[in-house]
């Protein structure tokens, strides 16, 4: 009887993840300076995957949301710095090939996270002085979240 339950659970999880929406919430954002602070203070680890540099740390699980919905597992923040794109319109754009390469791919972390007691924040640093391509990104991205799910 147990084995069917832990089976059952499994697929539920697993249902969960497979028809798990492609967005990015409002909630995904990782927006408090304590914790922005702390992740550049010295996170849980640091690394290069060109052209961005990540940075991530553990976030211990809140339960207590206000208005009712789950807390994601994974919080992003995304910087662009103006020392290397003076317009901002060029800033933006990176901005948004990071986001929509973390979209489309933030299944595998959160699939990662699933089971585990802890929620991740991450920040994405340009480290390109050059507008890079949405394949460089993509790549970059899918590198880095294949990192942190190998050191979690």
């Amino acid at each position: 009887m147990d084995s069917k339950n832990s089976r059952t659970q499994k697929l539920k999880n697993l249902k969960t993840y497979k028809f798990m929406r492609c967005t990015f919430s409002q909630s995904e954002r990782l927006k408090s300076k304590l914790i922005i602070d702390r992740l550049f203070a010295g996170g849980n680890g640091s690394f290069a995957s060109f052209p961005l540099r990540t940075v991530y740390m553990r976030v211990e699980k809140n339960d207590d949301s206000t208005d009712g919905t789950p807390e994601p597992p994974v919080s992003i923040l995304i910087s662009v710095p103006k020392k290397r794109f003076h317009n901002a319109v060029d800033r933006n754009r990176i901005k948004r090939l990071v986001r929509e390469a973390y979209r489309t791919h933030k299944h595998i972390l959160w699939k990662a996270l699933a089971n585990k007691d802890y929620n991740l924040a991450i920040a994405f640093i340009c480290i390109t002085d050059s507008l890079p391509d949405y394949k460089k990104v993509e790549k970059a991205v899918v590198k880095a979240l294949g990192k942190i799910i190998s050191n979690e």
